[in-house]
């Protein structure tokens, strides 16, 4: 019974300086000041908001505090401030053992521009997304729609934006009527009449084929027009 008395005690104790420790360790850690601030960004082949920005907008946050202690309960209020800004898709903060506050962020990605009483991008999750003053990137341009008219347009463009030669390759999409759209393609002198948006696979696969062998007969300066609309067939027309 004593051994066994003498055993918890000793567990208790130990248990005790461990809680205190971390509590001290705690404490200290939350008593620090901010040493600096680091910002990743995760693709930084494109910058639609500069590192600068980003360290502007923590900075911001901080002041807000009325100090700028470490706080692990302020990290929320960081990642709200980020995710704010229209070029932010997502963020996460942390703080190092050191105290440098840091931030990785996720920026949005657009997949097409469109022209509508102004210009804006639509992005990958089907969201208006505006102009950056830091980066344009190749996207294709959309011409002739309204705002309705983008949720038939997604699918086609999520298409386009997965595949490594149509993403090159086409430059431009036009609402010609109600229901029939006209592509532009990148260093040629025809253009393609898609007709609905229907059959995407299809459609889009047998324009590939068609590419392929004209450009390997080295025929596709022959074309004035390829019709996409009937179905199984590619419809050439002539200069």
């Amino acid at each position: 019974m004593k051994r066994f008395n003498l055993h918890n005690i000793r567990l208790i104790l130990i248990l005790g300086v461990l809680f205190f420790l971390v509590g001290f360790a705690n404490h200290r850690q939350k008593s620090k000041p901010v040493k600096t601030i680091e910002v990743e960004l995760k693709d930084a082949s494109k910058i639609f908001i500069s590192e600068v920005k980003v360290e502007s907008l923590l900075k911001e946050t901080l002041r807000s505090f009325g100090d700028s202690l470490v706080n692990e309960d302020r990290l929320d209020q960081f990642e709200k401030a980020l995710n704010a800004n229209e070029m932010v898709k997502s963020s996460e903060a942390f703080y190092t053992l050191d105290g440098v506050l840091s931030a990785e962020i996720i920026q949005r990605n657009p997949i097409a521009r469109i022209r509508d009483n102004g210009f804006y991008y639509l992005d990958e999750d089907g969201l208006r997304m505006p102009l950056s003053v830091n980066y344009s990137p190749r996207v294709p341009l959309i011409s002739g729609v309204s705002e309705k008219d983008l949720g038939k347009l997604y699918p086609l463009l999520m298409k386009i934006v997965k595949d490594d030669f149509l993403k090159k390759h086409i430059i431009a999409i036009r609402k010609k009527s109600d229901k029939s759209y006209v592509l532009s393609v990148r260093d040629e002198d025809f253009t393609v009449n898609f007709g609905q948006i229907s059959y995407l696979d299809k459609k889009l696969n047998n324009y590939k084929v068609f590419y392929k062998k004209a450009a390997e007969y080295k025929k596709l300066d022959h074309y004035k027009r390829i019709d996409l609309q009937f179905g199984n067939q590619v419809v050439c027309t002539l200069k």
